[in-house]
């Protein structure tokens, strides 16, 4: 849930527009993961134009500002650079990782 922690942080926050690179996602997963955040009640105003979408006027709903506060723990360890985010991120992953990709 890092990830979800962290765009709703800095969508809050307004520190920077997240971008799928800050995580390690390509441009149509990081659109995928923000899609499922709307979807889930925790985003809104998120603008979509034909394939176009960006979240720069999107905003937190309640549902959204409550989620924030709840992973609050996140904020202990949360990366001070942006450059730091995939590494951050990729805590969780390996954490909850069933070890499927690492024989390739």
């Amino acid at each position: 849930m890092r990830a979800g922690y962290s765009v709703l942080r800095e969508i809050d926050k307004k520190n920077f527009i997240p971008e799928g690179n800050d995580y390690g996602l390509s441009e149509r997963e990081f659109e995928n993961f923000i899609f499922f955040l709307e979807n889930k009640g925790f985003l809104e105003r998120v603008l979509r134009v034909n394939d176009f979408f960006s979240i720069k006027p999107a905003r937190l709903t309640l549902k959204g500002k409550e989620l924030l506060e709840e992973l609050h723990h996140y904020e202990a360890s949360y990366p001070a650079d942006r450059s730091e985010l995939k590494k951050w991120v990729e805590i969780e992953k390996k954490a909850y990782s069933n070890g499927a990709f690492e024989d390739y």
